[in-house]
């Protein structure tokens, strides 16, 4: 395509000023602060008071436009870093010291403790910049919006078996990790706030769901639906992680934009129709990310689907592109560290993408499988997500699951209709228990069959093996399928 073409077109040219800002919140994680960068704002007054063309904008205001793209995502990126001249939790480490701090998310309790993410850090009675994350003990009981104080020895987050762990903390503003708070004091805060009604009611949920499906049924499904696998055991944990299967215990995106195709195909064959069905789809879409605690991951995913919904309301991908780049730019600059340290993101995005553009040719290439209950969906929505997010798992955890695709084709489609039960199960038991009771029985024989999978395969000596060189090895398969994609693209156009 002609540059004078893009030029012309609204469209395209909205698309290549969110690529080029993009592009610089990529490049400023490697360049030093430019000189030019405070000369920004007199570029965008000076691209302000330029007048475009009439027949629309000229190719130099263009080129300025991208040039401003480019500059303010540099820009945006290294306005994230922290200043040398303030001090942070990681600059009070090595040494014991009094800490104080809020509860500022929800508290996640595994079997052994509490996680605790502290904001309005005080260490030795002194104000510092950044987030503090606290592995404690069980007791006492820490909830959101709790003040706490104790004593420890703080540490820098670090990497571990090849992950970028310390990036991926620091994305979310945490600066430094206290692994073990002695004398530790809490004083309870009155729940007032939106977020305390919302956490609350999915700890009732969460509760609720262990009564109905009894353990360890009950921890799976509250962990497939609102994310989490602190109450499973170890054993059973380094099954999902070995099968490739540890995706479906967090809300991430990758697991709510599967569910979300599945659900849109059945009611969309319902008798709703497509208006109603896509509107049905989106009200359970909101109602599911309040549901799960509205956190920023959980937030993200319901993007990331609500991005599904919206592209059957529009049907055209060029718009939908736009869309998607539009989402990816705002949440960017937002926080412009998920682009590089926040693989959940990565995981997110990226599928969502390929269930976008891509779902819909391999969903036809899928005819021998029947449609029926949306098995088609699930089993074409799942590879395309398992290929197109490996890359991604290589380069970050050196490892690949040689059964994850099986494993994954076998059991997603029993994911999706036990977190159907299990949704419908928890409306029932409100309204009345002993329904709801009832309605859990099949849901513990579709978790029941999900967990023999799991740790049949999870089992086998050969599930899952490291990846010597897993950079260039995630490198060449993302060459290898930009190819894949290229040919069939070029195929489509000439037939």
């Amino acid at each position: 395509m002609r540059f004078s073409q893009i030029v012309n077109s609204p469209s395209r040219t909205f698309a290549l000023v969110l690529t080029v800002f993009c592009f610089g919140i990529l490049i400023g994680n490697f360049l030093p602060l430019l000189p030019i960068l405070p000369l920004l704002p007199f570029l965008l007054v000076f691209l302000f008071f330029l007048p475009p063309r009439p027949s629309g904008p000229s190719r130099t205001f263009l080129i300025f436009i991208l040039l401003a793209s480019f500059f303010f995502g540099i820009f945006r990126y290294q306005q994230s870093e922290v200043p040398s001249y303030l001090i942070t939790v990681s600059d009070r480490t090595t040494v014991m010291v009094r800490v104080q701090g809020k509860v500022l998310n929800e508290v996640e309790r595994k079997m052994d403790g509490q996680q605790i993410i502290l904001s309005n850090v005080f260490v030795a009675d002194e104000s510092v910049f950044g987030k503090l994350l606290v592995r404690a003990p069980l007791f006492p009981r820490v909830s959101y919006g709790d003040m706490i104080i104790f004593s420890c020895r703080l540490e820098k987050p670090e990497p571990f078996n090849g992950f970028s762990y310390d990036k991926l903390l620091e994305s979310r503003g945490i600066l430094a990790v206290c692994p073990f708070p002695q004398f530790v004091s809490v004083y309870k805060t009155a729940p007032t706030s939106l977020i305390s009604v919302i956490l609350s009611f999915k700890q009732f949920a969460i509760q609720r769901l262990q009564f109905l499906f009894g353990e360890p049924h009950g921890s799976f499904v509250s962990g497939l639906i609102f994310g989490g696998s602190a109450s499973l055991s170890d054993d059973l944990r380094e099954d999902f992680s070995r099968t490739g299967l540890s995706h479906i215990l967090a809300a991430s995106g990758v697991n709510v934009s599967l569910f979300s195709v599945v659900l849109l195909h059945w009611l969309l064959a319902s008798p709703l129709g497509r208006r109603k069905g896509l509107a049905v789809s989106g009200v359970l879409l909101v109602f599911y990310v309040i549901a799960a605690g509205a956190t920023p991951a959980v937030v993200r995913a319901g993007i990331m689907a609500g991005l599904l919904i919206l592209q059957l309301a529009i049907r055209r991908q060029a718009r939908m592109l736009n869309v998607l780049l539009l989402t990816l730019a705002v949440m960017l600059l937002v926080n412009p560290r998920l682009l590089l340290d926040d693989v959940g993101f990565q995981l997110s995005f990226v599928a969502t993408s390929a269930l976008l553009f891509i779902y819909p040719s391999v969903y036809k290439r899928f005819s021998f499988i029947p449609s029926t209950l949306g098995i088609r969906a699930v089993v074409s929505s799942s590879l395309i997500a398992i290929i197109f997010t490996l890359p991604i798992l290589i380069w970050n955890f050196g490892q690949i699951s040689l059964v994850a695709p099986i494993v994954n084709v076998i059991t997603l489609p029993f994911v999706t209709f036990l977190m159907a039960v299990a949704l419908i199960s928890l409306a029932a038991s409100i309204l009345f228990l002993p329904l709801g009771q009832i309605v859990a029985v099949f849901g513990i024989a579709i978790s029941f069959i999900i967990l023999r999978i799991v740790t049949i395969f999870g089992s086998l000596s050969f599930a899952s093996i490291p990846i010597a060189y897993s950079k260039i090895v995630a490198v060449a398969f993302v060459i290898i399928l930009f190819l894949i994609l290229s040919h069939y693209n070029a195929a489509r156009h000439t037939s």
